[in-house]
C-alpha cells in the first residue's frame, strides 16, 4: 500500500510541475508571436 502511494504523490507532484512549466512555455510563446506580428504590422505601416 505505502509504495503506491508515494508514487501517486510522486505522479501528482509531476504533474503539477509538467503544468507550470507547459503553462510558462505556452505564455512565452504568446509573447514572441505577438511581438514579431507588432513589429511585422509596424515594419509595413512605414
Amino acid at each position: 500500500m505505502i509504495p503506491i502511494f508515494t508514487n501517486e504523490v510522486f505522479l501528482s507532484k509531476f504533474l503539477l510541475i509538467t503544468s507550470f512549466v507547459l503553462l510558462i512555455f505556452i505564455t512565452l510563446a504568446v509573447i514572441y508571436i505577438s511581438y514579431i506580428s507588432w513589429k511585422d504590422k509596424k515594419r509595413l505601416n512605414s
